[in-house]
């Protein structure tokens, strides 16, 4: 009689680059014996896989741990992972006593080893299959670095993460390899700072590019996307391999965090507006129809009315096609916690974050309204259950969870496949299409 398979539910928070962590670790449970279940009360172990990169999350992670906590039946084990449980560890282990197991960001081997399990020779490498946790099995975040050099102000990622360490060409290429083996059809690839790839290291790490290079030719995936462009670090290799490969989506998601001079430099961002804008300009030349997405930072210490309002004409004049918008978040250890900056009021912040967001939204339904008619290759995401719409799907100027939608009326196709289609209608984050 088959000896049962111990079961682990797994709850995940926070970013791309924390799932592909889960799920390495849930990958490496699977080759050790374990089995995955849908839901808390059919599991033997329960992993909570944390987020600590700002103060809602961090809260969010809390809860989501004193959730399993008080749902716990008595022989049931509770792990918890991620970035939380690597950064404040030691204290957690003091307040919560209910946790069975805590490691941090993934490491090879490091859970098993603490649940006494000898693990098989093969967990170790590092191309170990990984456990699908984001829902679509035609699409993988493939992370190709970890941690971060940059020592931006307000981030708190180096001191969770550590400094960059990029994974070697060979070895990223190898996983391409093994997912399009599984079926995947579109990869994301990711890390703290995508375009610093392998500078860490000198000439023997690569660039960006070259690896983007040895995945085309080693892979037939459709779609490869790559995330987290740092404004320095973009070169003309890199875009013109962008524009002359159509597997290469023509995506940019560039964090700019703010276009002052002032507030960039308490930011310890190393570029100036100027050069921030020259480098988007030349973006949008050099990829024709490219799609651009970023990140800013509004209230961030010592930002004043004429500096938010440098950053909204940068705003007006890009017109970004995607852009999400955050409020500064104390946190401790960061450089500007040490900074003699004077503090923005928090609902001045907040109201100057929802200055961005009413502007991304008028951009956001011309852009929409720019699309009527046009003829547009998607990726079917998904069956679009009790819906007037036949599937959800997206364009390739959309990225897995972060941008907009495409809805089906009518058609037939399959989840992962790409199809032609053309725009009837369409809002502010989706357009309605019908299949041709």
């Amino acid at each position: 009689m088959p000896t049962k398979k111990p079961k682990v539910f797994v709850v995940h928070l926070g970013c791309a680059k924390n799932q592909v962590d889960a799920e390495n670790l849930v990958g490496e449970m699977l080759h050790a014996g374990f089995a995955t279940c849908d839901t808390a009360a059919k599991a033997d172990y329960i992993l909570v896989n944390t987020c600590g990169f700002i103060e809602a999350a961090k809260e969010e992670s809390i809860n989501a741990i004193l959730a399993q906590i008080n749902g716990k039946k008595p022989k049931q084990k509770l792990i918890v992972s991620g970035c939380l449980s690597g950064r404040y560890g030691d204290e957690l282990v003091k307040e919560l006593p209910e946790v069975d197991y805590w490691v941090g960001t993934y490491k090879p081997g490091e859970l098993l080893k603490k649940m006494g399990i000898v693990a098989p020779a093969t967990c170790d490498a590092e191309n170990l299959p990984r456990m699908n946790l984001g829902g679509f099995k035609h699409h993988a975040y493939l992370k190709i670095a970890e941690g971060c050099n940059r020592r931006c102000a307000y981030c708190a990622i180096p001191l969770i993460r550590g400094k960059q360490v990029s994974r070697s060409i060979e070895d990223i290429v190898a996983e391409a390899k093994e997912l399009e083996a599984q079926g995947v059809q579109e990869i994301t690839l990711i890390a703290q700072d995508t375009t610093y790839f392998g500078r860490e290291k000198g000439k023997k790490g690569g660039t960006l590019a070259q690896l983007l290079r040895a995945i085309l030719d080693n892979t037939n995936i459709p779609w490869i996307r790559t995330l987290y462009w740092y404004p320095m670090f973009v070169d003309d290799e890199l875009l013109d391999l962008m524009a002359s490969e159509p597997r290469l989506v023509k995506y940019v998601d560039m964090p700019i965090q703010h276009a002052s001079d002032n507030v960039l430099k308490n930011m310890k961002r190393n570029y100036r507006k100027k050069e921030l804008v020259d480098i988007l300009h030349k973006i949008r030349e050099r990829i024709p129809g490219v799609t651009l997405r970023t990140t800013v930072l509004v209230g961030f210490p010592g930002e004043t009315h004429e500096d938010f309002e440098e950053l909204m004409e940068l705003l007006e004049d890009i017109q970004f096609d995607h852009l999400g918008g955050f409020v500064f978040s104390p946190e401790e250890g960061t450089p500007v916690m040490e900074m003699d900056l004077p503090a923005v009021d928090e609902s001045e912040a907040r109201a100057r974050l929802d200055a961005v967001n009413d502007l991304q939204e008028e951009l956001d339904a011309e852009h929409a309204e720019a699309m009527i008619g046009k003829k547009v290759r998607i990726i079917i995401d998904q069956v679009a259950e009790e819906s007037e719409y036949h599937f959800y799907g997206r364009t390739e100027g959309n990225s897995m969870e972060n941008d907009d939608i495409v809805k089906v009326l009518e058609g037939d196709a399959d989840v992962g496949e790409f199809r032609d289609a053309l725009v009837v209608d369409a809002e502010p984050h989706e357009l309605i299409v019908k299949l041709v």
